[in-house]
């Protein structure tokens, strides 16, 4: 966005205890050889040479409550984060023969959060305090084929390290990742060169690019097999010291146990039949309960 100039070299860049010369350059009009003077794209021209860092200047410009740009983009993928899926859908797709499904409300949310001094969190209470982030995901006949007027939640997946994440924490069995100390999570990984296959299935972004397209969320026959056959997985869920283990070693009652598991692996109880199911497997498996 900004253009340096000047022909001189500025010392402005202190790394550790060395100080670098970088050369800010003079740009001149190709047709009538004018300087032009460092400005935002869009912005008036200004009648002298702007002083300091311009990395500076472009993060004012950036961040200006008069900058409709910024504020607008961040609150579009505040949304996609929430709700699976952006009122400017692709959420990198922004312009004007791609609208957004909803503009009174994409007005409304970066209006509020100009107002609110860009409060990232206050933007976050307003969408899930919201009546739209709030609807079932269940689909009833008039919402069951809508994907883009919020009439229900969409499904979407976790990210790959979330999800792999929760399969350390419900398994109870931590993960041990290349170069960095026990008890790393996923989501503190923050090199994407660190091998992991479950990661890299599920679609980790090789951060190659700044392009939301990077991360993968779509399915593919080879998770389905991946969580079938995983040895990885496996070894988590019959690890000696793992949360298997340790319920049933602590809960003799079948009944118990199932409603334990439950509310550990999916969040709620089971239903009767569930329940009655998994009991009776139980009891018919009492010589290798742990295993069943």
């Amino acid at each position: 966005f900004f253009f340096k100039q000047k022909t001189a070299y500025e010392d402005h860049c202190v790394t550790g205890v060395q100080t670098c010369a970088l050369p800010i350059w003079k740009v001149t009009h190709p047709r009538t050889g004018e300087v032009v003077l460092t400005h935002a794209l869009g912005m008036p021209v200004p009648t002298e040479e702007p002083a300091g860092d311009r990395r500076r200047q472009l993060g004012q410009w950036l961040t200006s409550p008069e900058n409709p740009w910024f504020a607008r983009n961040l609150v579009n993928r505040m949304w996609a984060h929430f709700l699976g899926r952006g009122l400017v859908e692709p959420v990198d797709d922004v312009r004007t023969t791609n609208p957004p499904s909803n503009p009174e409300l994409l007005d409304a949310l970066t209006r509020s959060f100009v107002e609110s001094g860009f409060d990232v969190q206050q933007l976050i209470r307003t969408i899930c305090a919201s009546r739209v982030y709030q609807t079932s995901a269940t689909p009833n006949e008039t919402n069951q084929r809508d994907d883009q007027n919020y009439s229900r939640a969409l499904l979407k997946r976790p990210s790959a390290e979330v999800l792999f994440d929760a399969v350390c924490e419900v398994t109870g069995v931590e993960e041990k990742f290349a170069g960095t100390p026990a008890g790393y999570r996923a989501v503190q990984l923050w090199d994407s060169q660190v091998p992991h296959y479950f990661l890299k299935l599920f679609g980790r972004p090789t951060r190659v690019t700044a392009c939301e397209c990077e991360r993968s969320v779509e399915p593919s026959v080879a998770q389905v097999l991946h969580v079938l056959n995983s040895p990885e997985i496996q070894d988590k869920l019959s690890h000696e010291g793992g949360r298997v283990a340790r319920l049933v070693q602590r809960i003799s009652n079948d009944g118990l146990l199932v409603d334990e598991f439950f509310l550990t692996f999916l969040n709620r109880y089971p239903s009767e039949e569930e329940r009655t199911r998994a009991t009776n497997f139980l009891r018919d498996h009492a010589a290798n309960r742990r295993q069943a």
